[in-house]
C-alpha cells in the first residue's frame, strides 16, 4: 500500500487500469476456456455419438424389417416378402462417415453379420427361389439365416444398451462439466467483481487522497489565508502543482503585505491631509472626480449649509451660478453664505478647477471660503470710529468757539426772559429760543463725550440697584407711550461698571425702545450670566428696524427719528466698549428688536 501511495499520479493511473485490465482478462480467458470446453463436448456428442445411435438405429429397422420379410415368409410362402427384404439390402456407404473405434466396434460387426446375410439371400436364397426349390429356401431359412438374424439381434440390443449407456454417460459428464463451468464462471465472476469494486474504492481513494488534501488547503489559501503554505508528501505530478501554489500564495501575501503597507502610507498621508485641511481656518470643500465623494473640512462641515449638489447655500445674486461653465471659476468674490442653521454670513469665496496629471483636463473643482462677518464688522467699526475720529476731531476743535458764545447767548436770553413778561415772552419766542440752546448745548456735551470720553469709574454694584434708580423716570415716560415695563433681571446679579455711564446707557437703550412702540407694548430688561460675562438683554415689542438700516444703526447721526440726533446709539456702544464689552443688535420687521449688552464680570482694567 506504501509502493502504492509513493507512485506518480500517471503510475497509479496506469496501475489502476493494469489491474482492471487483468481481471478483464481473467474473466474473459475463464469464460472462453468453458466456451471451447463446452463446443468440445458438443461436437464430440454431435460427430461420434450421435452418428453411431443413428447408425445403430437403422441398422435395428433394418434387421428387424428382414427378421419380419423371413419370418412372414416363412410362415406365408409369399415371395413378396422375399421382394422386401431384397429392396433392404445394407447401404454401406452410409457409415463411411463413421469412424471405427472400439466404442463402436459392435456397430461394425453387426454391420458385418447383415453383410453375410445379405451373401446369403443373395448367393443361396435367390438362386433357389429361381430355381422354384422352396424346400431348400426354407431349409437355408431356418438353419443359417434364422440363426444368424437372432444372433444380430443380441448382438444389437447389447450394442445399443452400451451405446445408451455410454450416451448417458457422456451428457451426465457434459452437464456436470458445464455445471462446473458455471459455478466456476459466476463464482470468479463475483470474485472479479468484488475485486474490481474494491480496487476501485481503494485506487479511487488513494487518487483522489492527495487531490482532496491538495483542494482543501487550496481553498484555505483562496478563502484569504495567503502565505500559508501547502503540505503535500506524495511524490508526484501533484508536487509540483503544490510548490507553484506556495509561491502563488507566498508572491500574494507579499504584494497584499506591500498593499497594506502602501494603504498605511496613503492612510497616514490622508489623515495628515485631513488635519491639516482641519486645522486650516477656510472651509474646505473638494470634488477630486464628477463620480467621486465630495470631501469637506471639519470648518466647512460645522459651518456651511450644502445643497443637494454639495455646493455651499448662498444668498440669490446676479453674479453666476458656482456650478455654471468654466467661466463661473473665481477667486476672492464676497458672498453671503448660509450656516447650519440658516443664519446668513458674509465669506470670501474661491471656486477653481482640479487638475489630474494633465495641467488642461479638469477632473474636478474645490471651493474655499473664508468667514470675514468678523473681519466685516473689524472693518466697519473702523469705519465707524474714523468717523468717530472725525466727528471728535470736529467736536473738540468747535466745542469751545460754540460753547462760549453759545453761553453768552443763553445767559442774555434768561437776563431778558427775567424782563419780560409772559405775554412779551410767548411774543418773542423766549422759551422756544431758550429750549433750542439747551438742545445745542447737549448735542455739543455729546459730541465731546463721543469725542474723549471718560475712563470708567468702576464699582461692583448690583445690577437691579442701577436699574431701579432709573425705572421710576422711565415708567413715567413709558405711560406716556403706553409701554409697560417688564423688570427680569437677576437680584444677585453683581456688575463691575462705571454706574453713572452705565446708567446712561440704560437710559438711551430704554427711551430707544419706548419711543420705537408708538402704539404701545411690552419693554423687557432681562440679565443672564454666562461663565464669565453677564448679559443685559433689552427687548422692544416695536415694528423693527429693516435689515438696510440694520447695518448703519451704530453710524453717528444716523437716525430714524425726526427728532434724533443719531448719536444715541454710538455713544452707548462706545462706552460699553470702553467697559471691556460688546453690544449686539438683532431686529426683525414686526417682531421688534432686541439689543444685547455683554460685559465682563471682571474687567481687565479694575
Amino acid at each position: 500500500m506504501s509502493l502504492f501511495r509513493n507512485l506518480g499520479f500517471q503510475k497509479k493511473m496506469m496501475l489502476s487500469y493494469l489491474v482492471m485490465m487483468l481481471l478483464i482478462g481473467c474473466v474473459t480467458s475463464l469464460f472462453s476456456y468453458q466456451m471451447t470446453k463446452v463446443t468440445a463436448d458438443e461436437m464430440y456428442l454431435t460427430q461420434t455419438l450421435l452418428p453411431q445411435t443413428s447408425a445403430l438405429l437403422e441398422v435395428k429397422n433394418q434387421v428387424y424389417e428382414k427378421s419380419y420379410a423371413l419370418k412372414m415368409y416363412t410362415t406365408t410362402r409369399d415371395e413378396s416378402y422375399l421382394d422386401q427384404y431384397y429392396t433392404n439390402l445394407i447401404d454401406s456407404s452410409r457409415f463411411e462417415t463413421v469412424a471405427p473405434t472400439q466404442l463402436n466396434s459392435g456397430l461394425f460387426s453387426t454391420i458385418d453379420s447383415i453383410r453375410k446375410l445379405d451373401f446369403l439371400f443373395m448367393n443361396k436364397i435367390d438362386p433357389l427361389l429361381q430355381a422354384n426349390n422352396v424346400t431348400a429356401v426354407s431349409y437355408v431359412l431356418n438353419h443359417e439365416v434364422q440363426p444368424l438374424i437372432e444372433q444380430l439381434e443380441r448382438n444389437l440390443s447389447f450394442s445399443l444398451d452400451e451405446l445408451e449407456y455410454q450416451t448417458n454417460k457422456e451428457f451426465q459428464q457434459t452437464t456436470d462439466s458445464i455445471e462446473v463451468s458455471l459455478i466456476l464462471t459466476y463464482s470468479v465472476s463475483v470474485a472479479a467483481i468484488l475485486f474490481g469494486s474494491f480496487s476501485t474504492l481503494y485506487f479511487g481513494r488513494e487518487l483522489l487522497r492527495p487531490i482532496q488534501s491538495l483542494l482543501r488547503q487550496v481553498r484555505e489559501v483562496s478563502s484569504g489565508t495567503f502565505g500559508q503554505q501547502i503540505v503535500y508528501t506524495s511524490q508526484d505530478e501533484f508536487r509540483e502543482l503544490a510548490d507553484e501554489i506556495n509561491k502563488m500564495s507566498l508572491n500574494i501575501a507579499t504584494l497584499f503585505e506591500q498593499d497594506k503597507a502602501q494603504r498605511l502610507v496613503l492612510t497616514e498621508e490622508r489623515n495628515l491631509r485631513e488635519q491639516i485641511l482641519n486645522s486650516l481656518p477656510v472651509g474646505i470643500i473638494t470634488r477630486p472626480t464628477p463620480s467621486a465623494d465630495i470631501h469637506v473640512n471639519q470648518l466647512a462641515k460645522n459651518l456651511v449649509k450644502l445643497d443637494e449638489k454639495g455646493y455651499p447655500v448662498y444668498q440669490e445674486s446676479p453674479e453666476p451660478l458656482l456650478d455654471a461653465e468654466e467661466s463661473s471659476w473665481f477667486v476672492n468674490r464676497k458672498m453671503t453664505l448660509f450656516k447650519q442653521d440658516c443664519t446668513p454670513f458674509t465669506a470670501l469665496v474661491s471656486y477653481v478647477p482640479l487638475h489630474n496629471h494633465h495641467p488642461q483636463a479638469e477632473t474636478g473643482w474645490m471651493i474655499a471660503f473664508l468667514d470675514i462677518t468678523e473681519q466685516e464688522k473689524v472693518q466697519e467699526y473702523l469705519h465707524q470710529s474714523e468717523k468717530l475720529a472725525m466727528v471728535g476731531q470736529l467736536a473738540a476743535g468747535a466745542a469751545h468757539e460754540i460753547r462760549n458764545p453759545l453761553t453768552v447767548i443763553y445767559g442774555f436770553i434768561q437776563l431778558l426772559e427775567q424782563r419780560l413778561s409772559e405775554e412779551e415772552r410767548e411774543l418773542h419766542f423766549v422759551p422756544l429760543i431758550l429750549k433750542e440752546i439747551e438742545r445745542v448745548n447737549r448735542i455739543v456735551t455729546e459730541l465731546l463725550m463721543l469725542s474723549k470720553p471718560s475712563l470708567p469709574n468702576y464699582r461692583e454694584v448690583k445690577l437691579t440697584h442701577v436699574l431701579h434708580s432709573i425705572l421710576p423716570l422711565m415708567r413715567a415716560e413709558a405711560m406716556l407711550h403706553g409701554v409697560q415695563i417688564m423688570d427680569h433681571c437677576d437680584p444677585d446679579t453683581h456688575i463691575h461698571v462705571d454706574v453713572e455711564q452705565f446708567k446712561q446707557i440704560l437710559l438711551n437703550l430704554m427711551k430707544n425702545g419706548i419711543e420705537a412702540m408708538e402704539e404701545g407694548g411690552v419693554l423687557t430688561i432681562e440679565s443672564r450670566v454666562e461663565e464669565k460675562t453677564v448679559h443685559i438683554v433689552v427687548k422692544d415689542t416695536g415694528e423693527g428696524i429693516a435689515p438696510e438700516y440694520l447695518v448703519r444703526i451704530f453710524d453717528p447721526f444716523f437716525s430714524l427719528k425726526e427728532e434724533g440726533t443719531g448719536l444715541g446709539l454710538p455713544i452707548s456702544r462706545r462706552m460699553v466698549e470702553n467697559h471691556g464689552g460688546e453690544i449686539n443688535i438683532q431686529s426683525k420687521r414686526g417682531q421688534g428688536t432686541e439689543i444685547d449688552i455683554a460685559l465682563p464680570l471682571h474687567p481687565k482694567n479694575i
